[in-house]
């Protein structure tokens, strides 16, 4: 369960992403859910992307320009995709398409490509690169949700990250966070996933995705899109 990465070029575009290979082990989110403090991680500082920097922005210098700090707004599929038997309807982000988002298993999808280009909406940008998604379920056995959340991660590969922006609800069993992962030996760049779970019909329904810290701005209101207008649905 190795996440590894492919090496792309540093530069200011919000094509910028890390390539993964990872290993397989709704509702709306709650208005009132509440946030919590809870990092996973030796090194949290590392675990922040560059993304993160927005200081000078009201000392003009060209930041408005700076395609890093551009917030898109969200694109995904006209239509739900059903997965998972059609216990899963899911608008994909735009460029992902159930020809590149496969079942790997009956209880696991993911990208068959390394990087999707998806959203940009600055003038002569490529589109940020979606370097993973995965998304996967399994009986829930009512633990703690922190408990799931971590075990789930370990098996899809991520270590060494912190979490942030959290929501959960333990009532509905839903768990919302921002992963970021810091550079390691085996994946050179940083990355920023969102990670979501969802309880529904005795299971536990799992997404990742994940984009370079560089191009999240691009990138998010897609991925809050997509994990929010997930349908989940009795076998």
């Amino acid at each position: 369960m190795i996440r590894s990465a492919i090496i792309t070029s540093l530069v200011l575009s919000l094509a910028l992403a890390t390539g993964c290979d990872k290993t397989p082990p709704g509702t709306d989110p709650p208005d009132d859910g509440s946030a919590t403090a809870d990092t996973k991680g030796k090194d949290k500082k590392k675990g922040k992307g560059k993304a993160e920097d927005n200081s000078g922005g009201d000392e003009g210098g060209g930041n408005e320009e700076d395609p890093t700090k551009k917030v898109c707004p969200a694109e995904t599929a006209d239509y739900p995709a059903p997965y998972f038997g059609d216990t899963v309807l899911i608008r994909l982000p735009k460029n992902v398409t159930e020809d590149n988002f496969v079942e790997q298993t009956p209880s696991f999808a993911s990208l068959t490509s390394k990087e999707i280009e998806s959203v940009s909406c600055i003038e002569g940008m490529p589109g940020g690169v979606i370097s993973y998604m995965a998304m996967t379920f399994f009986a829930d056995d009512k633990r703690d949700i922190a408990v799931i959340r971590d075990e789930t991660l370990e098996a899809m590969g991520y270590t060494g990250h912190t979490l942030s922006e959290e929501k959960r609800d333990d009532g509905t069993r839903y768990y919302q966070a921002v992963l970021d992962v810091p550079p390691s030996a085996d994946n050179p760049e940083p990355a920023r996933a969102l990670f979501q779970m969802n309880s529904a019909n005795g299971m536990m329904y799992a997404i990742v995705i994940e984009t370079h810290p560089a191009a999240w701005n691009a990138l998010k209101e897609t991925f809050y899109a997509t994990t929010s207008k997930m349908s989940f649905l009795a076998p």
